[in-house]
């Protein structure tokens, strides 16, 4: 089982990425950190409008999107890109992902969010789904402050529930770092 489908598994047995990751790390890298960590690049919000996605703001919803580098250490793991819409958290929630100092994941942890995988694509099928990497390429291409596409081994298109709603739809590009 090659490294990437091995973190793919240990994301299967999780509910969120942060979760998974730190699972990943504890194993494979024990000494550098305790904690996943987050450089926040952006959180703001967009004009539902433009969002083609799976959230669908009602009236009076906020759609938000926010981009995060996520970090073991000095280790950047992945890059995410998040949209979400904070009247669907819990105000405590909705106040610590506003504070823009932890995952997404660990902060909505409390609800048991499942996780429904739309996407998952290794770099190296990159070549041979050319539809899928077309889609992720431009993906990456409109998203200012990542890395270049062949800083990454594995890219997810996500979306997390709780209790049958919404909560966000994500798209996670995780870099060479995180594989041992």
């Amino acid at each position: 089982m090659s490294s990437v489908d091995s973190f793919l598994k240990v994301m299967r047995e999780h509910d969120t990425a942060t979760a998974a990751l730190i699972a990943w790390c504890r194993c494979h890298y024990p000494d550098e950190a305790e904690a996943v960590t987050i450089t926040l690049l952006t959180d703001q919000d967009v004009p539902a409008d433009g969002y083609d996605g799976p959230l669908r703001p009602k009236a009076g919803e906020t759609l938000r999107r926010r981009r995060v580098w996520l970090r073991w250490g000095d280790r950047v793991l992945s890059e995410a890109e998040n949209w979400y819409v904070p009247e669907r958290l819990p105000p405590a929630m909705r106040e610590a992902v506003a504070d823009g100092t932890q995952p997404y994941g660990a902060v909505v942890a409390g609800l048991r969010p499942q996780r429904i995988t739309i996407t998952a694509l290794r770099s190296d099928q990159v070549r041979a789904d050319r539809f899928g990497t077309e889609a992720v390429l431009a993906q990456l291409a409109r998203t200012e402050g990542f890395s270049r596409h062949d800083a990454f081994v594995l890219h997810i298109h996500a979306v997390m529930m709780a209790a049958g709603i919404v909560l966000a739809e994500l798209r996670e590009h995780y870099r060479r770092e995180l594989l041992p």
